[in-house]
């Protein structure tokens, strides 16, 4: 018995010595043993620059124009992802692992942002009429989601996006998505006079997130804007029909199915022209405000880290 156990221990001691000195383990997609050394200890796997590149400082962060990224992230979608992913999402580096799909994300906005602060490249003012989240600013993170490939609705009692997750998904340019709740004390609709000019904004330790469509990605448009922790994508206000011309775009339930209570429907889109369940941005009586999902996940949700 205590010789297993120092073997297992010693197959640990070496994984990590791989992370911690800038080496992958000799299967870069075995994204199982990754998240189980992200759960068993504190070591920021994704912090390693193999993983998610240069850490972001927001005193010297600044866009590259040919990633449309922050310089010295990594910006990767492998070659067995769907097109629908490798095609779409960026600044995060994107694998598959078995059944599910993983990111991972430094979590740093390719747009400006009053969160960066003002000795920042990327510091933009509030708009007018708009306050700040406290002195809450943006900084660099470890997100790790690993999400089914092949989402399923799940029967019976639904899991709640309120459940403690970091974040329930990850938009098309690497940030991370919030539920439809606000701090304890606040409502999310009162929360929305603290969004920068792309409807984002930072919570206490930094992570920059949205409730509300990210305007470089959607403005009430049919744009996919990314995809939620059970698998299933989230898009814009609208509904593309299923065809290239935005002519027919239309909200749902003007020509498409309803919405159900957390902003879903299911219908064909340019993406998935066999249909597929997917959630919109839509008004939330929860949060008074227009927010990405509502207060369930329609599929069985798969795990996020940070």
């Amino acid at each position: 018995m205590e010789r297993k156990h120092l073997l297992a221990s010693t197959s640990l001691l070496v994984l990590f010595v791989l992370i911690l000195t800038n080496c992958k383990p000799k299967s870069d997609s075995d994204e199982e043993t990754l998240l189980l050394l992200a759960a068993a200890a504190s070591t920021r796997i994704c912090a390693n620059s193999s993983f998610t590149g240069t850490t972001v400082v927001n005193s010297t962060a600044t866009l590259n124009a040919s990633t449309d990224c922050i310089t010295g992230m990594t910006s990767s979608m492998s070659a067995d992802l769907p097109a629908w992913i490798r095609n779409n999402f960026k600044c995060a580096v994107g694998s598959v692992s078995g059944s599910n799909y993983v990111f991972r994300s430094q979590n740093v906005p390719n747009n400006k942002s009053y969160y960066f602060g003002s000795s920042s490249p990327m510091y933009e003012a509030l708009a007018g009429g708009q306050t700040p989240a406290g002195n809450n600013q943006i900084q660099s993170q470890c997100l790790v989601y690993s999400i089914p490939s092949v989402p399923a609705e799940k029967t019976g009692t639904k899991t709640g996006t309120q459940s403690g997750y970091v974040s329930v998904g990850i938009t098309v340019n690497g940030l991370a998505i919030f539920n439809n709740a606000a701090a304890p004390g606040d409502t999310l609709a009162s929360e929305v006079s603290t969004f920068d000019k792309f409807n984002g904004h930072p919570q206490t330790s930094g992570v920059y997130h949205h409730h509300a469509q990210p305007l470089n990605v959607s403005n009430n448009n049919a744009n996919l804007i990314g995809v939620l922790l059970d698998g299933f994508p989230v898009y814009g206000q609208l509904c593309d029909g299923g065809t290239a011309d935005t002519g027919n775009d239309a909200a749902p339930g003007t020509g498409t199915p309803i919405l159900d209570a957390n902003h879903g429907h299911t219908a064909n889109t340019v993406l998935f022209p066999g249909g597929i369940y997917h959630y919109h941005y839509a008004n939330d009586t929860t949060a008074g405000t227009n927010t990405l999902i509502g207060s369930q996940f329609h599929g069985t949700p798969g795990t996020v880290s940070n």
